[in-house]
């Protein structure tokens, strides 16, 4: 128990984005569906983590430095706070998929999303995918600093890799993980919708926009992680310049792609989407 009051305790940068994806998803999707995202996502993390900790699958082959963090809860070599981080950090990419998607209206000063149709199709699972692994080459370059900044040294990955130290095989795990997950969530949605159990959520002002604010504030966090390695000189001998640099890059990229691609959803209005088929 002590250990599980200490992530708590001592991440509450993970109980910040943790609650954020409870105050969308529960909004979006009810009680019943973040039950299982949060249940499902953390525990298909906690899997493939350990698969990759022990074959190198999917993930690359690397381990987590257990002994170094005594108060934390780990699971089989595997910390309880990153097998969560799969689950928001997956319903992030995946409600934003759904907004940038979908048509959105102007009603006034808000903006909603009444067209949910292209929730479970094939092209929201794809580009919720690469949103999410998208959004992983900024923090991963720097998570692989851990030991400089409060993270901690937390795992280390057995060989070199090509992005600043990160192997491309852990973009391919994040691809592959949040497909599976965004897919056995998107399953268990049309289950419940075909035994008419609705989702019953509550509104937020301009709803469709929480889940990608939530990116660009977890791209701006560690953007700001960089910014800090790099003014107090706290990382010697790393190129915390070049990591900085390219996360602000791809999380302007990411900023410029969401901003085109809401944009066009307004113009859509309540036209259906031409770039999504209905759920399989």
């Amino acid at each position: 128990m002590s250990e599980l009051v200490a992530m708590f305790t001592e991440r509450p940068y993970v109980v910040a984005f943790l609650v954020s994806f409870l105050v969308i998803c529960l909004s979006e999707r009810g009680w019943l569906r973040t039950g299982f995202w949060l249940a499902s996502g953390t525990f298909l993390g906690w899997l493939v983590e350990f698969s990759s900790t022990r074959n190198g699958f999917p993930f690359g082959d690397y381990a987590y430095h257990e002994s170094n963090f005594p108060d934390e809860l780990f699971i089989a070599g595997i910390p309880l706070f990153a097998s969560l981080s799969f689950a928001f950090l997956t319903y992030f990419g995946y409600s934003a998929a759904c907004a940038l998607l979908s048509p959105l209206e102007r009603r006034g000063r808000d903006i909603a999303r009444p067209d949910r149709r292209a929730d479970g199709s094939i092209a929201v699972l794809a580009l919720a995918a690469l949103i999410t692994t998208w959004a992983d080459t900024v923090t991963d370059p720097v998570a692989h600093l851990g030991q400089y900044w409060f993270l901690g040294d937390l795992y280390r990955y057995h060989g070199a890799g090509v992005h600043f130290d990160v192997p491309l095989t852990n973009y391919g795990g994040w691809v592959f993980a949040s497909l599976v997950i965004v897919f056995v969530n998107q399953r268990f949605d049309a289950l419940l919708r075909a035994r008419n159990v609705v989702a019953r959520g509550f509104a937020l002002p301009a709803q469709p926009l929480w889940a990608i604010g939530s990116l660009i504030g977890n791209l701006a966090f560690i953007n700001g992680v960089a910014v800090y390695l790099l003014a107090g000189d706290r990382a010697p001998g790393e190129p915390i310049a070049g990591v900085l640099a390219s996360g602000l890059a791809i999380s302007v990229a990411i900023a410029a792609f969401a901003a085109l691609m809401v944009r066009r959803a307004l113009g859509r209005g309540k036209r259906t989407s031409p770039f999504v088929a209905e759920a399989f």
